[in-house]
């Protein structure tokens, strides 16, 4: 059978930053299989992005090596890394068009550099399917079955000190720390609710910083309005309430020298009102004379709102040791979040709620916010953000994406910052 050929679509290479930043569009194109289920391709570069000008830079051979051509620029081989990378991702989104067997499958990974990768389908035999993996147990060791089948007691310890990625130096780089504290409710005393009490750290992790890093401070305002009828009667009722009986018949004194002064327009707002309660019509003084009662509005403050925060993480590991590191994290997101049942499943506890703090050379980087306490309202995994099933000998994924929802459990209050402008402070 002839060899078959496919394209990829054209995506971009960004190289450099700032003034020295240069974008170059690429798209591979594939050949096989040959007799040998292997295939080679050839990188080539375009002009824009709509893949005009197409000149070839570089070819691939069946293990996915670049040899680059007289069309490679200088700055294209010393960025060869990012070159490749791109092309890995081509070639695994043209697979579907060239591989029907898993040999072939097998091939077109290969020829994207990934050797170490499991790719049986489902479909093929048994002499072609992996083992069945088995499960991690807390300390990342393969156990047998990760079923419960009979209850447990609710966890509240994990690891402490994850780190992703492992080689990654804490007090150097810039990072960020989250803690996995036990959730304690508050004592409620008088007309107060007291603070709330620190729960232990159970676990805590450290992660690069995430690309996208914002916050959002909001308070809650809204129009009020309060007619002078409303004015009037309220004044008079609160003085009179706390015992100021003259300051109240003051107020009535002064409510009927103004409307004394008003004269007919009072006449006609009295007039339109009680011929609404009477005939269920509205807006009466409006039509009749193209005028409103003064609702005296102005914006007024409601109170404080409670701040969210949305974090992701691409994740790739690099030996097995990181792929368990990975699976720990993952897996302590997902359990410490999670509600407790009791003992007898009658109720329902809180689930861990977790410290975030954005670090820099050993402390907190004090140009980024200070956030508080936690609660994690979403974890979302993606263990195919490449858009292919791709894994390693183990079973692990060979890259996913992590993203965390959190929304604090309390609003932040001026009296919560000094008065210091020494950081940029909540």
């Amino acid at each position: 059978m002839a060899a078959a050929t496919a394209t990829s679509k054209v995506s971009p290479v960004v190289i450099g930053s700032g003034r020295m930043k240069s974008t170059t569009y690429i798209a591979t194109k594939v050949t096989g299989p040959d007799k040998n289920n292997q295939y080679t391709s050839e990188i080539v570069q375009y002009d824009n992005a709509k893949g005009e000008g197409a000149k070839t830079i570089g070819t691939r051979d069946a293990s996915g090596n670049i040899t680059w051509n007289s069309n490679a620029s200088g700055r294209t081989k010393l960025n060869e890394s990012k070159f490749k990378k791109a092309s890995n991702n081509q070639i695994e989104s043209v697979q579907n068009d060239l591989a029907k067997t898993a040999q072939e499958t097998a091939g077109v990974t290969q020829a994207s550099g990934k050797k170490n990768q499991d790719n049986t389908n489902g479909n093929t035999d048994s002499t072609q399917a992996r083992p069945t993996p088995t499960s991690r147990d807390a300390s990342g060791s393969w156990s047998g079955s990760d079923t419960v089948t009979s209850p447990q007691p609710a966890r509240n310890s994990y690891s402490q000190g994850l780190c992703y990625p492992i080689a990654m130096r804490q007090n150097l780089q810039d990072c960020i720390q989250i803690k996995v504290i036990k959730f304690m409710p508050r004592a409620m005393g008088g007309a107060s609710l007291g603070d709330r009490p620190k729960g232990a750290t159970i676990g805590s992790v450290f992660l690069p910083m995430p690309s996208a890093i914002q916050d959002g401070n909001k308070t809650e305002w809204g129009s009020g309005t309060m007619t002078p009828v409303q004015i009037a009667a309220a004044g008079a009722t609160k003085d009179f309430l706390t015992g100021n009986a003259a300051a109240a018949a003051q107020g009535i004194q002064q409510t009927a020298d103004e409307v004394g002064r008003e004269g007919a327009n009072v006449q006609e707002a009295m007039a339109s009102m009680f011929t609404e309660q009477l005939t269920g019509a509205e807006n009466i003084l409006a039509r009749t004379t193209g005028a409103v009662m003064n609702p005296n509005m102005e914006l007024l403050f409601k109170g404080p709102s409670l701040r969210s925060f949305s974090f992701a993480w691409k994740m790739s590991p690099r030996d097995e040791k990181e792929s368990i590191e990975i699976g720990k994290i993952i897996r302590m997101f997902k359990q410490s979040m999670a509600p407790q049942k009791t003992t007898e499943e009658l109720f329902l506890k809180a689930p861990s709620i977790y410290d975030i703090e954005f670090r820099s050379k050993g402390g907190r980087n004090r140009f980024l916010p200070k956030i508080k306490s936690c609660a994690l309202v979403d974890c979302a995994v993606n263990y195919t953000p490449d858009g292919s099933y791709m894994s390693y000998t183990n079973s692990s994924m060979v890259a996913l994406e992590m993203s965390l929802s959190f929304q604090e459990t309390e609003p932040i209050y001026n009296n919560d910052m000094s008065g210091s402008d020494s950081s940029i402070g909540y």
